[in-house]
């Protein structure tokens, strides 16, 4: 192979594993591009090499064709423990299919719950064949649901379904560290947040959903999704995603449908997405509509009754959430002043403040008055919206201003409108 054609394949493997292109593959990965390059890629007139070794086979003996083709239909995916003994361990593809019995010689390499790897039948058994990553059976949930979009999702042939459980793969590797980050990193004082917007103050599950809503989930791609256009299919699944990373943090796997009532909904639309980061008007507005027909199809199918709920605060957050999102990022480029350097004159907190463009100006809701905020420029949008601002506040003499935004999020009050001014 040309070294120029070699570079090529390197490049797309790093694209795979999410590897920063400007940086060399990592020596623990060596072992892992190699067999991708052997197995998976179609680097060879696009077919894959181990293709072509087992078309030479064709005059062998009955035996040699088997394993050939074991070889040939093996896959790189993740597998998940069903049982072991001393003997033997028992895995099966984490998407479904045949449980495959694998020697398990003591001391070889131990049972883990969820790994990355490949099996090849020889005989009556398989055999765990090249390198191989384990992961804690907290992820299962979110790495079933990366394969299973991959499986009903393909890209202009980009990419081959033989690699898919490589770019499912590099997501995990990836989601470990974050998960391992977010257990090491210790957060400073929190503002309370549920003294005054009536947001829950959470605790991070990272625990699988219920085996039968991840079924849903998969339901859902087969008999509703399936039948759009690539780009569409993408959409639906960037949304299921985020709806799959707010359950499973929030409930875990004791989650159920009736656990979304109204507040788990404003919560979950109007603050968690927003805090994600990477939204536009547009992009919220697809969120909100495809998760709207995800709840009426689990309506019609008659798996859960909370389509009811989900609209009544669609119907609002469809018009207030891309003014947030919009208004957000007109704050964080005008919004923003640095605090005086006589910090004598200056008072400076962190707190969650209702803010609103007013017909005078912009004003913020403080210690029971509506007070104006100096601003760096006068909006070029007009909107009577109030919403929620997560920062730091200064104030002096001459009245308040932002020092820091941290975020803003659309005030939801449906029942009592009164209380808009009466939270503090």
């Amino acid at each position: 192979m040309p070294p120029e054609m070699q570079l090529d394949w390197v490049d797309r493997f790093k694209q795979l594993l999410n590897i920063p292109p400007e940086k060399p593959i990592p020596h623990d990965m060596s072992a892992f591009f190699r067999f991708w390059l052997l197995f998976d890629a179609p680097s060879l007139n696009h077919k894959r090499p181990v293709e072509i070794w087992a078309s030479t086979l064709l005059k062998k003996n009955p035996y040699q064709k088997r394993l050939a083709k074991s070889f040939c239909q093996s896959r790189f995916t993740c597998y998940e423990l069903l049982d072991f003994d001393e003997q033997k361990a028992v895995y099966r593809m984490l998407t479904g299919g045949g449980e495959m019995t694998v020697k398990h010689p003591a001391g070889e390499y131990p049972p883990a719950p969820l790994i990355f790897g490949r099996f090849v039948r020889i005989g009556n058994h398989y055999e765990l064949i090249g390198p191989y990553t384990s992961f804690l059976h907290e992820m299962r949930g979110e790495i079933l649901l990366q394969l299973e979009k991959y499986n009903h999702l393909e890209e202009e042939n980009k990419y081959t379904t033989w690699e898919n459980g490589w770019r499912v793969f590099g997501w995990s590797i990836q989601r470990a560290e974050e998960m391992e980050n977010s257990k090491s990193v210790q957060t400073g004082p929190k503002v309370s947040e549920e003294k005054t917007s009536g947001w829950p103050v959470l605790e991070e599950k990272n625990e699988t959903l219920p085996l039968y809503v991840m079924q849903q989930f998969e339901q859902f791609f087969i008999q509703y999704v399936s039948s759009f256009q690539k780009g569409t299919q993408a959409l639906y699944s960037q949304s299921i995603d985020k709806l799959y990373q707010y359950l499973s943090s929030r409930f875990g796997n004791r989650f159920r449908w009736e656990h979304l009532d109204e507040e788990a909904f404003i919560h979950f639309l109007s603050k968690w997405y927003l805090d994600q980061g990477k939204c536009t008007p547009q992009g919220s507005r697809v969120f909100l509509n495809t998760l709207k027909y995800f709840f009426r199809w689990l309506e019609s199918e008659k798996m859960a009754h909370v389509y009811p709920v989900f609209r009544k605060v669609y119907i609002y957050l469809i018009r207030t959430l891309p003014v947030a999102v919009e208004v957000r990022k007109w704050l964080l480029d005008h919004g923003i002043c640095q605090a005086e350097k006589n910090p004598e004159t200056v008072e400076e907190k962190q707190e969650m403040s209702m803010f609103t463009f007013s017909s005078s100006g912009p004003v913020v809701y403080l210690e029971g008055k509506w007070k104006p905020v100096h601003l760096s420029a006068v909006p070029s949008f007009t909107t009577e919206q109030r919403f929620w601002i997560r920062g730091k506040l200064a104030k002096n003499e001459t009245g308040c201003y932002f020092t820091q935004i941290d975020g803003v999020y659309p005030v939801v009050v449906f029942d009592n409108p009164a209380q808009l001014i009466s939270q503090k």
